[in-house]
């Protein structure tokens, strides 16, 4: 004679059902937090560039309430890693800052505007 002691069936269908359901809602709720904590300002991943405005005198660059605005002539423009850089036409660097936008666009709102976009990083 033999006696087997198992776990209720209930308690099977609901690890089945309940640990998804709980692994969904802390998916949802680290989410929730890294974006309410993206927001603060001693966030330390904030500024990288949100806007890049160009015109045909101006680049405008937007980080949260900064915003800086470049009326230079410029040599040069291109992106070194994830760093948008701007180098002018007596070779200085007036600008490089972090950015996340992507390369093609920049690109081509830089061609676009008659401003020298490089497609790798210029060494002086």
């Amino acid at each position: 004679m033999e006696t087997t002691v198992d776990e209720p069936s209930w308690l099977r269908t609901a690890s089945w059902i309940g640990c998804p359901l709980a692994g969904g809602a802390l998916g949802v709720g680290v989410w929730a937090v890294a974006a309410w904590g993206s927001d603060l300002p001693a966030f330390p991943f904030q500024g990288v560039f949100e806007v890049v405005t160009v015109s045909p005198t101006r680049v405008t660059l937007v980080c949260g309430d900064k915003t800086r605005r470049i009326e230079a002539d410029l040599e040069a423009v291109y992106l070194d890693g994830k760093e948008l850089v701007l180098r002018t036409t007596d070779g200085r660097e007036i600008a490089r800052e972090k950015t996340d936008l992507d390369s093609p666009e920049l690109a081509r709102a830089f061609a676009e505007h008659g401003y020298p976009w490089q497609d790798e990083p210029v060494e002086r």
